[in-house]
């Protein structure tokens, strides 16, 4: 009789809560870059509010994929762990608003996706 040993629930924990985080995150990164970008800039809004909006979404799109990593990582864990690595590392991007919310996110998109990455199926024969 073979038992498989059960798939740890800490990356779909650190998945879960980097993506509850990353939402508000996002929302700081966007508003972060366009103050950035205005500061910089001779005053123009157009140029500030476009960089606030990719911030924006780019911070929401790594938010989501995080989440989803996070609900699937049971379903084949190598894929879905280098997915949340993957979105750790695209929400690194975000880094450069100085945004301390969005390094914890990465933080945790990271260090979950590693230890989806580094899970071994041992079968224990009985």
């Amino acid at each position: 009789m073979e038992i498989q040993k059960p798939i740890s629930n800490v990356p779909m924990i650190l998945g879960i809560i980097g993506g509850v985080l990353g939402l508000p995150a996002a929302v700081c990164s966007g508003a972060c870059a366009a103050g950035l970008s205005s500061m910089a800039s001779d005053g123009s809004t157009a140029t500030s509010s476009q960089t606030g909006s990719i911030f924006l979404w780019l911070g929401i799109i790594t938010a989501i994929t995080g989440l989803v990593s996070a609900f699937m990582y049971k379903k084949n864990a190598k894929l879905w762990g280098g997915i949340m690595l993957f979105a750790g590392l695209l929400d690194g991007v975000t880094l450069i608003t100085f945004n301390f919310l969005s390094l914890i996110v990465v933080a945790l998109f990271i260090i979950g996706g590693a230890i989806a990455l580094s899970y071994k199926k041992e079968i224990a024969l009985v």
